[in-house]
């Protein structure tokens, strides 16, 4: 993922607030720690950015098919 495809933040305003919880080993934990920092941005936020990309990835081929 680019730095410019990364959003920065999510608006508060627009978006409803779902908490989802995700359990990794400590070596899966810091391997996405440090690719968030390496593109600026939160644990959370970086979790939820790739979460979407790639729902939407695949729902998008599932929808062709």
């Amino acid at each position: 993922m680019q730095k410019k495809d990364v959003p920065r933040r999510r608006r508060l305003a627009t978006s409803v607030r779902k908490r989802i919880t995700s359990y990794y080993t400590e070596e899966e934990q810091q391997e996405i720690a440090s690719a968030a920092a390496g593109q600026g941005i939160s644990l959370s936020s970086f979790i939820a950015s790739v979460s979407l990309k790639e729902a939407r990835k695949l729902n998008s081929r599932q929808r062709s098919r």
